[in-house]
């Protein structure tokens, strides 16, 4: 059943909340913590579970709505282990090209309404074994409406906006498309030396009168692969640039891991056995789903499989079910055979599964007995893709060939970010937006 509160604020608690919220956004830098600084995709309460943030109507797309198109919107979804539903409020902060905080601009400058928002919409679970409260909220809307283009840091915090009450932050991205794209990637990268399954971005970027001889400077293109961030190209420049466009050619930042495709399962039902499942038991206090041991694969040919490039689906296999209040949480327990124990370095779950994180969460522990890493996680009951990763202690970017191989073959989503800094206005304005399949 769905409930909905309708929350009548008086002006004078509005005003309150809004005066709160800015000061509070001054403040919430310094005072929470470097983690906050890196303006990531990061839960900081631990009720948190299953932050959704697509496009309206396209659950596997990047988060990124178009400059003042009035039908374009963001889907926000998320669940709360709770019995009782906790106010929960939004507000926005532009961000550089990097992803680091902008901090010569005002937050009326880019958002027109008000500084921040209530989310009414939400639904406590129906007859599941792990009790929750479901978020949802469409936006950008009357109320808020970011008004120019650019980084988006999303941040969802409850009843006043101090760095102890929020639950997590979220990146999109607002673009006034202006550019064109021409993308290619070669079967070899330009250096050989670098390995001949490498997939390697070459392009040229068109944008008549704008480009010219400032365009090394004021120009920044990022690169994403999938949905990692760890492994991102940020501050790109140009190779050459021509008065009508911008060349990015023989350029070892844009040469990728190819890695390999994503490994799955399947828990939208658990009465007939999961797909890549073992077992399914009841536990105390939620299913227990246990997935079959997994290997390495870097030693294997390649083997051409469907896969959504890491991302995840909730839903429930029987139509007459609503996935976002009636799919249930279950622990899934993995397993990858692995001797001996890494030395330096740790092994990680990555994908949407865990938000692209490495973190404490998702890092495995290895099982001396069974001789392999071991980890438990408790998802929403839906479809996961998922891959093994590697991180040296202390650095940011993970590998997955170790474990899954390097295949020129595999297929790889590229989203490509086009950035102009306008020194008027002094922000980075996201003036392009390309995806494109490495095959």
């Amino acid at each position: 059943m769905k409930n909905k509160v309708n929350r009548q604020q008086t002006t004078d608690n509005r005003l309150r909340t809004l005066v709160f919220s800015l000061l509070s956004l001054v403040l919430i830098i310094p005072a929470n913590s470097q983690q906050l600084q890196s303006f990531t995709d990061t839960n900081y309460n631990d009720n948190t579970q299953t932050v959704l943030l697509h496009p309206v109507g396209d659950s596997l797309a990047k988060p990124v709505i178009h400059l003042n198109d009035m039908m374009g919107k963001l889907h926000l979804q998320f669940d709360v282990f709770a019995n009782d539903a906790p106010y929960m409020y939004y507000t926005f902060i532009h961000c550089n090209n990097d992803w680091t905080q902008q901090s010569d601009i005002q937050q009326i400058e880019y958002l027109s309404g008000f500084e921040s928002d209530d989310i009414e919409d939400y639904s406590f679970s129906l007859n599941t074994m792990v009790d929750y409260v479901h978020y949802d909220l469409v936006f950008p809307t009357e109320d808020m409406t970011p008004k120019i283009s650019g980084n988006y840091l999303l941040i969802v915090f409850e009843n006043e906006l101090t760095p102890e009450n929020i639950y997590f932050t979220r990146r999109f991205m607002i673009v006034d498309d202006k550019a064109n794209f021409n993308v290619n990637i070669p079967r070899y990268p330009f250096d050989l030396n670098l390995g001949t399954n490498k997939q390697q971005i070459e392009m040229t970027v068109s944008y008549p009168n704008i480009f010219n001889s400032l365009a090394e400077q004021y120009s920044n293109v990022t690169i994403q692969q999938n949905g990692r961030w760890d492994n991102a190209v940020t501050g790109l420049k140009p190779t050459y640039v021509y008065p009508d466009y911008l060349s990015y050619e023989n350029n070892v930042k844009t040469v990728f891991n190819s890695g390999n495709q994503y490994r799955r399962f399947n828990t939208s039902n658990l009465n007939n056995r999961p797909e890549q499942t073992k077992t399914v038991e009841m536990a105390k206090d939620y299913y227990v789903v246990t997935l079959y041991n997994d290997q390495k694969r870097n030693l294997y040919a390649y083997v051409d499989d469907e896969d959504l490039f890491g991302e995840k689906v909730i839903y429930l296999e029987r139509d007459d079910m609503a996935a976002a209040t009636e799919a249930d949480y279950v622990m899934v327990e993995f397993f990858l055979d692995w001797y001996p124990v890494l030395a330096g370095q740790d092994m990680y779950i990555m994908g949407a599964i865990t938000d692209w994180n490495f973190d404490e969460k998702n890092k495995m522990t290895y099982d001396f007995d069974r001789k392999g890493y071991a980890i438990s996680l408790l998802l929403k009951q839906g479809y996961y893709d998922y891959i093994y990763a590697v991180k040296d202690k202390g650095q940011t970017k993970a590998d997955v060939t170790p474990i899954a191989g390097d295949f020129w073959e595999t297929k790889n989503e590229y989203t490509i970010y086009l950035y102009l800094f306008d020194p008027t206005q002094n922000y980075d304005q996201l003036i392009g937006v390309k995806t494109v399949l490495s095959h």
